[in-house]
C-alpha cells in the first residue's frame, strides 16, 4: 500500500491510500469513468455529482460503482463476463419447492445460456463450472458479483415447474400430469410445464383426438384379459386403473420362472402409461440403486412404476438385492420414505414411494413382513397366451392402451374428489367378502383392485366400449379371480411366517440326524424312537442323533429355548430367521402353538422338572412338530 497523489487533484485534498494495482484517472466533474480508461481489476476515481447504481456493465464486465465520502467515484471490476437472470423457475415436486434460474451470460463476446441452481447462483460456484477458466470473478468480489446480476436483471419471467407426475389442481380443476404435460378436462391444461427424469421420460400419455378411437382402444386394453388365466390378468388390469386413482399402500410382484412371459406382461401393464415402455425399456430394475428406485416410485405419482428381474443368485451380493426389494416394498407399504438430512443438517422431507410398484422376479422375496406388503400373481410355464401377447404387444406399441388410459384420465378429471371417496368407500365394504387371509393386509389390497376394476368398467360402459351385461361378466369374473389370488397368496404367507419356519426347521433337523428329542428321563421316547432323532445301534442300544433340543411326555413336546431357536437359525443359513428369540415366542403364541404359558408370572415359558432338574421350556404339541 502507498500513498498516491494526482498532479491534477485540486490543491489540499488529501493523499489516497490504494493497493499497487489500482490505477488512478482523473476526470471532470461532469464525466463518467470511461471504459477505456480501466484495466482489469482496477478501480478509477473522479469527481462527479451524478447519482450511479452500485453496480454496472462496462466494456463487457460488471463493475461495482461507489461514491466516495469526498466526492470521488470508486468503479471496481467484480467479474470479467456479462450476466443476467432472465428466468425464475419454481420446481415443485409435491412435498417440496426448489429454485431454478436460467441465466444469459456474455463472455468475450460470446453469448451462452445456463441453468443453475439457488444454491450454486448463492455460492457462485456455477461460473467455473458452466463457463470454464476464462470466466473471471476478480479475488474478495465475489458475493459483490452475485448481488450485482440480481440488481442488473430486470422483467425475470416467474415460472412453475412441476417435478412429478400424478394428479394436481391447476386453478380450480384436478390435471393429470406426465412427462407430456397435463391431460385434465380444462383445455388450457396443456399450458402447464412438467419436467421429470430421464428414466421418466417416457411416460407420456395420448389423448384421444375424438371418442371413436377411444372406444377402440379401451377394447384393446380389456384385450389383456385374454393372454393368461382370470388369476393373472384381471388383478393386473385392475392394478393398471388403481394406480391412476392414486394412493396404493401395497405393491403387485408378477412371480415364475424365467421365460414365462412375465416381464413381457409387466410391459404390457407399463405401456398404458408410455408406449414405447415395452419389455426392453422399462423404467426400473433391481440392478438399479434402492435410492434411485426410491426416486422414481416418489416422482412416479398416481402411476405404475414396473421395477423387473428379482433374481438372487445365491451368490454374496444377493443381501444387497434383498435389501432393495425390502426397502422399496416395505416404504410402499407403509406409504413412508426413509427420513433424510440436509445439507445443512435440518431434516428434509422423506421421499414416500406414491407409484404403484409392479415389480417381476423369479423368486419371490423372503419375509412375511415383506410378502404382507405385496400381491403375489404366480405364472407357470404354458399359462401365457403366445397368440394374444403379440396382439397386445402390437397394440401398445401403437398407442392404443396410453390412448385408453388417456381417456380414463380425462373422464376421472372432472369427478376425481368423488371418484377417490368412491373407492374408499367401496373397498372398506368389499374388503369384508376376503375374510380369513393368513393377513390383514391382504383384504384391503384386494378389495382396492375389485373396486378400482368397478370404476374402469363404469368408464368403460360410460363410453360405450362395453354394454351393460359384458361390464357386469366382467365384474363377476374379476370377482372370482380376485378370490382365487386370496386362496394362492396363504401358501406364500405359511411359507414366510417365522413360526412356521421355525417348526420347519426343527423338523429337518431330527429327520436329518442333527438333533434329536427325549423323554422326560433323558431316555429314548416311547414308541417310535426313530422319529425323535434317535438311531438303534443294537437290539437294546439306541443313540441319540445330534443335540437334544426338548423332552417329550406323552402328546406335550418341551423345547429348550434357546438350544432350539440357535440350532433353527443354523439349519437356516443365509436365510435366518428375521426375528429375535424373544420375538419368536410371541409369533408362536399368536399361531396357538403354544400349548400352554405361565400366567402367573405372564411370562411364555413354563417350568417344568425334567431330568431330575427344575427347567423353562416351551410348551408345544408333539404333534406339531
Amino acid at each position: 500500500m502507498r500513498q498516491v497523489r494526482l498532479d491534477s487533484a485540486p490543491r489540499g485534498e488529501p493523499c489516497m491510500t490504494l493497493p499497487m494495482n489500482f490505477r488512478m484517472v482523473w476526470m471532470g466533474p461532469e464525466d463518467d469513468p470511461r471504459p477505456e480508461s480501466l484495466g482489469r481489476n482496477t478501480s478509477a476515481i473522479a469527481r462527479s455529482s451524478k447519482a450511479l447504481p452500485p453496480y454496472a456493465e462496462r466494456g463487457g464486465e460488471i463493475v461495482r460503482q461507489e461514491r466516495l465520502r469526498n466526492g470521488y467515484l470508486k468503479i471496481t471490476t467484480l467479474a470479467n463476463f456479462r450476466a443476467r437472470i432472465v428466468k425464475d423457475m419454481l420446481l415443485d415436486d409435491g412435498e417440496q419447492h426448489h429454485r431454478e434460474f436460467e441465466i444469459e451470460v456474455e463472455l468475450g463476446g460470446l453469448k451462452l445460456a445456463v441453468t443453475v441452481t439457488a444454491a450454486e447462483f448463492n455460492r457462485m460456484t456455477w461460473v467455473l463450472k458452466m463457463l470454464g477458466p476464462e470466466a473471471i470473478i476478480y479475488p474478495g468480489q465475489q458475493q459483490h458479483a452475485r448481488a450485482a446480476i440480481q440488481c442488473l436483471s430486470t422483467n425475470i419471467r416467474q415460472e412453475r415447474v412441476f417435478t412429478h407426475m400424478g394428479w394436481r389442481k391447476h386453478g380450480a380443476d384436478w390435471v393429470y400430469l406426465h412427462a407430456g404435460g397435463a391431460l385434465g378436462a380444462d383445455p388450457t391444461a396443456s399450458e402447464v410445464q412438467v419436467r421429470v427424469p430421464i428414466a421418466l421420460q417416457e411416460y407420456r400419455i395420448a389423448e384421444p383426438s375424438d371418442p371413436d378411437p377411444g372406444v377402440r382402444a379401451i377394447r384393446d386394453s380389456l384385450r389383456i384379459l385374454d393372454v393368461a388365466p382370470d388369476r393373472i390378468t384381471f388383478p393386473l388390469l385392475a392394478g393398471v386403473y388403481r394406480a391412476a386413482l392414486g394412493g396404493a399402500a401395497f405393491s403387485l410382484f408378477l412371480a415364475g420362472r424365467s421365460g414365462v412371459f412375465k416381464s413381457t406382461m409387466a410391459a404390457l401393464c407399463q405401456q398404458h402409461f408410455g408406449a414405447e415402455m415395452d419389455a426392453a425399456h422399462l423404467p426400473a430394475n433391481f440392478a438399479s440403486t434402492a435410492n434411485s428406485v426410491e426416486m422414481l416410485a416418489f416422482l412416479a405419482k398416481d402411476a405404475l412404476l414396473v421395477v423387473d428381474d428379482f433374481a438372487p443368485t445365491g451368490l454374496p451380493g444377493d443381501r444387497e438385492l434383498r435389501g432393495i426389494a425390502e426397502r422399496i416394498f416395505r416404504a410402499a407399504g407403509n406409504q413412508q420414505g426413509r427420513s433424510r438430512m440436509s445439507n445443512g443438517q435440518t431434516s428434509a422431507s422423506s421421499q414416500p414411494p406414491r407409484a404403484l410398484v409392479l415389480a417381476t422376479g423369479e423368486e419371490v422375496p423372503k419375509g412375511l413382513s415383506i410378502r404382507s406388503r405385496l400381491l403375489i400373481i404366480n405364472v407357470n410355464p404354458g399359462e401365457v397366451d403366445t397368440v394374444a401377447l403379440t396382439e397386445c404387444q402390437e397394440a401398445a406399441l401403437q398407442g392404443q392402451f396410453s390412448m385408453a388410459m388417456g381417456a380414463f384420465l380425462i373422464w376421472m378429471a372432472g369427478r376425481y374428489d368423488s371418484l377417490r371417496q368412491r373407492l374408499r368407500a367401496r373397498a372398506e365394504e368389499l374388503r369384508q367378502s376376503f375374510g380369513g387371509a393368513a393377513h390383514r393386509r391382504l383384504p384391503s389390497a384386494l378389495a382396492e383392485l375389485e373396486s378400482s376394476l368397478e370404476i374402469f368398467l363404469e368408464f368403460a360402459e360410460e363410453t360405450n366400449a362395453v354394454d351393460t351385461i359384458e361390464r357386469e361378466a366382467l365384474a363377476q369374473r374379476g370377482a372370482l379371480a380376485l378370490s382365487e389370488v386370496l386362496a394362492r397368496q396363504a401358501k406364500y404367507h405359511q411359507a414366510a411366517d417365522p413360526a412356521q419356519q421355525f417348526l420347519s426347521l426343527l423338523k429337518t433337523a431330527i429327520a436329518t440326524g442333527r438333533a434329536h428329542v427325549s423323554d422326560r428321563e433323558g431316555r429314548p421316547p416311547e414308541g417310535d424312537s426313530t422319529a425323535w432323532g434317535w438311531q438303534r445301534k443294537s437290539s437294546v442300544r439306541w443313540v441319540p442323533q445330534g443335540p437334544r433340543l426338548g423332552w417329550l411326555a406323552g402328546s406335550d413336546l418341551y423345547l429348550e429355548p434357546t438350544a432350539s431357536y440357535e440350532l433353527a437359525q443354523q439349519m437356516a443359513g443365509s436365510d435366518r430367521l428375521p426375528v429375535s428369540e424373544q420375538t419368536l415366542r410371541h409369533r408362536l403364541r399368536e399361531h396357538n402353538l403354544l400349548a400352554s404359558v405361565d400366567m402367573a408370572r405372564q411370562v411364555l415359558l413354563v417350568r417344568r422338572t425334567l431330568e431330575g432338574r427344575p427347567r423353562q421350556v416351551l410348551h408345544l404339541r408333539a404333534r406339531d412338530l
